[in-house]
């Protein structure tokens, strides 16, 4: 009777240290559940602040150069994107893993290019989106390669589709899915260095009948590629021109 009594209470102790692991596994589990979500949280009580801040100093910010690196510095810190009243919330796909720097790399670029640059086509040239990185995002310290490396395997992921080569060393960077056909490339190659151009100097230029110059120049126009400026019958390439 003695030895049932023991082992009974010797499977009683075991039952209760195997109960207690358990409440202890629980525990944890709950607790970084609950860290997670305060994380989340005061997330977004400081992204609703500054934005708050934005809307109601956005005259003082736009004035001020030393308002703005300020604010620019704390979106930085607070992780998020680098333009000003924006939300930037955006689905930005893991290219890079842990890699903290480069993942933001890649969401920054991929404002710029599906919000920022959509009244141009969303179409650039790589020096000029380098150009314009580094004049709207002055707080971030980057290499030109870092932003190169990370458009390759944007491109590589499918993120954004295959850059167009279109003469003289120069590359143009598409965010959108838009078929360039080989007339808009002639057009866009002619354009690189030039302020504008008109429907008569890219016919002369490229030995075409005025039509398919107008046709080529009207699509363009529709994809935000071309700019016209109606009283003058000038086109002008945001993408392309220097900045």
């Amino acid at each position: 009777m003695r030895r049932m009594s023991d082992e009974k209470k010797k499977k009683e102790k075991e039952d209760f240290r195997s109960s207690l692991t358990d409440a202890y596994k629980s525990f944890d589990s709950e607790l970084d559940e609950t860290k997670e979500k305060d994380k989340q949280k005061k997330q977004e009580i400081i992204e609703e602040g500054i934005e708050r801040i934005e809307k109601k100093s956005s005259k003082e910010l736009g004035s001020s150069k030393i308002l703005a690196a300020k604010i620019l510095d704390i979106r930085q810190k607070a992780g998020m994107t680098q333009t000003i009243g924006t939300a930037g919330k955006i689905k930005t796909p893991i290219l890079f893993g842990k890699d903290d720097f480069k993942q933001k790399l890649v969401r920054e670029l991929l404002v710029i290019g599906t919000e920022e640059l959509a009244d141009i086509g969303s179409v650039i040239t790589i020096a000029n989106l380098v150009d314009y990185f580094r004049e709207t995002r002055p707080n971030w310290k980057i290499k030109t390669g870092e932003i190169l490396e990370a458009l390759k395997v944007m491109e590589k992921k499918d993120v954004i589709p295959k850059r167009v080569d279109i003469g003289d060393e120069e590359v143009l960077i598409r965010f959108k899915p838009i078929e360039l056909s080989q007339d808009i490339q002639q057009v866009l190659i002619l354009s690189t260095g030039l302020p504008f151009l008109t429907i008569e100097k890219i016919a002369s230029h490229l030995g075409w009948p005025i039509e398919r110059a107008q046709n080529t120049l009207t699509v363009m126009n529709k994809l935000d590629i071309a700019v016209l400026d109606g009283e003058t019958g000038n086109y002008y390439f945001p993408g392309v021109s220097d900045i």
